[in-house]
């Protein structure tokens, strides 16, 4: 395949020295042949030159009168640049310092009795020989990148002129399939449009583009890339003539730097997972302990009187007995929801959908609460817009969904918990509030066994941490939305309920 890419060499940078520097016909005509021409008249010069130019050249000449002045300077960046290239024209009658000359090793050596004329040619031809060296050397290496990478080249519209085998074999085109095609051929419909608009817009300035993207192969499969983008001009006019892309397939690099990341994730999910899980088992444990223990004490209790049994009061009896009842339902209440947690995180919890009237469900919600909101101290107050709406669910999920949200309120209000029930013909709103200290981590609290850090560190942990997170995993079964905000006439937390009632027509 014929090689047409665009290439363009560097420009050779000289640096004149010694009596040529003086003489002014030659500068400028040495400046003709030279487009980087910079000229040392002193030697302390020299030093400065070199640090802040690059310099491929240094052309001059040495006499008795400057070769002790010149040489330490030489001498210098002979050291500290060894690869820069010397062509000095000697005083051959008279050196003083032939030895440190020599030592500087040039690349020639020539007479100072050669006409200013005759130096030209020499100049001419040196620029000639190092710019076809550098060229040569640069163009093998840039071939051996062009060989390794992934390479286009396109006019200014984007239009492709040149590819090379890589790319072929990359994307899976033909070169004549590419041949003339726009190079948004390969592109990826998933890179947003700004991406591309930024790519032109530094390009079409002569500036060169650099991304990590995406492109799309023949077959459909995607493939990452290095891209470069360099913009050619001409020298002349300073016009942009076409741009090189050269592209480096990261692909599996990414793919294994992914890989990696994953097990780290997972590595660090496990981590968190496990010290989850103990703070939960301590948690869950104390919640356990304290109704097991009073089912033990007051049955224990009952056991112990049973032979005289009428001679404890029947009052005293009953609350025993409710005790151990509201001790085991509690436990019960738990141990439900850690089984049915299970079941929602694997998907295999199944709903009943039926038609019923949401007031009434708050209501018995409420009801069912009275005695916690009464062993907190608690006023629950429930109001309504007028409203009597019916809403198609799982009315047994439902009442669990807002059960934990109404126990959280309990615990960790002050005082007072307000239920309101909003509908229209658009959607339900159900809203429970509380008076306590409010929620900070607003996102995070409904992730599993976490709990709010809605005060001081010391704060007391009033439930096992799974409630929120059973609560935010019923409502995306359900399609119910959910989100916790600042209560504004309570100071507390203010947790919001909404169904569509779009969706109500397909059901």
């Amino acid at each position: 395949m014929a090689e047409h890419y665009f290439y363009q060499p560097r420009s050779i940078s000289v640096l004149l020295i010694g009596e040529m520097a003086y003489d002014a016909t030659f500068v400028a005509a040495a400046r003709m042949l030279c487009n980087r021409l910079h000229v040392s008249i002193v030697p302390y010069a020299i030093a400065k030159i070199m640090s802040e130019e690059k310099i491929d050249l240094i052309f001059g000449s040495l006499s008795c009168a400057n070769e002790s002045v010149y040489l330490p300077a030489l001498q210098q960046v002979r050291f500290h640049y060894p690869m820069v290239q010397m062509i000095l024209f000697l005083q051959t009658d008279n050196l003083l310092m032939l030895d440190e000359i020599l030592a500087l090793k040039c690349d020639r050596y020539l007479s100072m009795k050669s006409e200013r004329w005759a130096a030209l040619d020499h100049f001419r031809l040196s620029i000639k020989t190092l710019s076809d060296d550098i060229y040569l050397a640069e163009r093998h290496y840039f071939q051996k990148l062009i060989d390794f990478a992934i390479v286009s080249q396109t006019d200014v519209n984007g239009n492709i002129t040149y590819v090379n085998d890589n790319f072929i074999k990359v994307t899976g085109y033909s070169f004549e399939e590419l041949m003339g095609q726009n190079h948004r051929i390969i592109k990826h419909p998933s890179t947003p449009i700004d991406v591309f608009e930024g790519m032109w817009g530094t390009i079409t300035k002569g500036d060169v583009w650099r991304a990590h993207i995406i492109n799309r192969n023949k077959d459909g499969s995607d493939f990452w890339a290095e891209t470069i983008i360099i913009p050619f001009r001409d020298e002349n006019s300073g016009k942009i003539l076409q741009y090189l892309a050269i592209r480096h397939d990261i692909t599996e690099f990414l793919q294994k730097e992914r890989a990696a990341n994953e097990i780290k994730r997972k590595a660090k999910e496990q981590e968190e997972l496990a010290e989850a899980k103990d703070a939960f088992l301590i948690l869950f444990t104390h919640e356990l302990k304290t109704p097991l223990n009073a089912i033990l004490n007051f049955a224990q209790y009952l056991y112990k009187h049973m032979p005289h049994i009428d001679e404890v009061p029947k009052a005293k009896r009953l609350y025993l007995l409710e005790q151990i009842y509201k001790s085991a339902s509690s436990m019960l209440e738990n141990v439900t929801n850690i089984l049915d947690l299970g079941k929602l995180r694997h998907q295999k919890l199944h709903y009943n959908l039926t038609l019923f009237n949401v007031k009434e469900s708050i209501l018995d919600v409420i009801e069912k609460h009275a005695s916690l909101a009464l062993e907190h101290k608690r006023t629950m107050l429930f109001q309504s817009d007028g409203n009597d709406p019916f809403l198609t669910s799982d009315e047994y999920r439902f009442k669990q969904i807002l059960s934990n949200i109404v126990s959280n309120a309990i615990k960790y209000g002050h005082t007072l918990v307000e239920i309101f029930l909003i509908s229209d013909s658009e959607k339900i709103e159900i809203i429970v509030q509380d008076d306590g200290r409010g929620i900070r981590d607003k996102e995070e609290v409904f992730e599993l066994y976490t709990q709010s850090s809605s005060g001081p560190s010391g704060i007391e942990k009033k439930g096992t941490g799974i409630g929120l997170h059973f609560v935010k995993l019923l409502c995306e079964g359900l399609n119910l939305e959910y989100k916790i905000e600042d209560s504004s006439t309570l100071g507390g937390a203010k947790f919001i309920l909404t169904k569509r009632l779009k969706e109500q027509k397909n059901v």
